[in-house]
């Protein structure tokens, strides 16, 4: 009897201490609330290990970086160490008391945003797209009634045999891309190059209108920062309805 007590003894102390550490390391599997946004690291979501090829070419940017998650609930997490996965599009947080990665359960997620350099990027968690079901994260580079979006993604392409920085033979090389869409709740997403020909063929109705409101404003479309202040002056006189 007292080698059984010994024994129940020792496995509850496992069990206990197995609790303890999945608490330490922000495991929880209750439902957050809004008192959560004060515990950094208690998010739900799946632990796990990521191997050499996802650290090195699926993840952006190159290294953990301080971002801000916010769920659906309206709980806010910052001061989190996040990474983006783009290849199987999922955010990736590092946990520093637990030292372990997690993917965040991204059916929760409404947005989050990180630190790229000296840029805040966002991205959102879009869930409708031409009234089909979806669920995606896009970075979201302007919100209004016509809002500009951006998909990250991996290009795999086949290239001749070569040896990796640990000495590994490929014959792929990944690539990180990024597509450019408008946005709209009635037409979803839509496909669109960062040009003044693009966006005019986007609004057909109103392209004499456009073309001469982007000359008196001296905008020549060529990169985000220009397609953003286009739409920017479209949307303000009304010409994206």
């Amino acid at each position: 009897m007292s080698g059984l007590i010994k024994y129940t003894g020792v496995v509850l102390g496992v069990l206990f201490a197995f609790i303890a550490k999945a608490q330490d390391m922000g495991i929880d599997t209750y439902n957050l609330n809004s008192e959560s946004n004060k515990l950094q690291g208690k998010m739900l979501g799946e632990v796990l290990t990521l191997n050499a090829e996802v650290n090195s070419y699926f993840l952006y940017p190159d290294d953990w970086v301080p971002g801000a998650v916010k769920f659906v609930n309206g709980n806010v997490f910052e001061n989190l160490r996040l990474r983006y996965q783009a290849y199987s599009d999922e955010l990736i947080s590092y946990n520093d008391n637990g030292r372990f990665l997690y993917q965040v359960e991204k059916e929760l997620v409404e947005s989050f945003s990180f630190q790229d350099g000296n840029k805040t990027r966002k991205f959102v968690r879009l869930t409708k797209n031409n009234n089909q079901q979806t669920n995606m994260y896009l970075e979201e580079l302007y919100k209004g009634a016509v809002s500009l979006m951006v998909n990250w993604y991996i290009f795999e392409q086949s290239v001749s045999p070569y040896k990796d920085r640990n000495g590994i033979t490929r014959a792929v090389e990944y690539q990180l891309h990024k597509d450019y869409y408008l946005y709209t709740e009635h037409d979803g997403l839509t496909k669109i190059r960062l040009n003044r020909a693009a966006l005019l063929s986007r609004f057909p109705e109103n392209q004499k209108q456009i073309r001469k409101l982007l000359r008196q404003n001296g905008i020549h479309i060529n990169n985000e920062f220009s397609m953003v202040n286009a739409l920017r002056l479209l949307i303000e006189n009304n010409l994206t309805e």
